[in-house]
């Protein structure tokens, strides 16, 4: 199911923090690259990028090379970009 890509990136950051009280660890940096399907969608006046982790890695005519995500978190608030 499609959803806007900052409830997406929030899923995924409860996701971590969820690892570690499990598991009792302390992540100090988290990067990752994962495929993403995004669609953009015009809402009340404005554009809302809709997204979702690619559920098939077939290469197909219509979409011939997936989207990727490349972000990384960390505990020290440092921001990055990805190269």
């Amino acid at each position: 199911m499609m959803r806007e890509l900052s409830q997406l990136l929030d899923d995924l950051h409860d996701g971590l923090l969820a690892i570690e009280a499990r598991e009792g660890l302390r992540l100090s940096q988290v990067d990752m690259t994962l495929p993403i399907d995004l669609r953009p969608v015009f809402r009340d006046g404005g554009c809302v990028l809709l997204a979702d982790f690619t559920r098939s890695s077939e290469v197909n005519t219509w979409s011939a090379t997936p989207s990727r995500l490349t972000l990384g978190w960390s505990s020290g608030g440092d921001v990055g970009a990805a190269p």
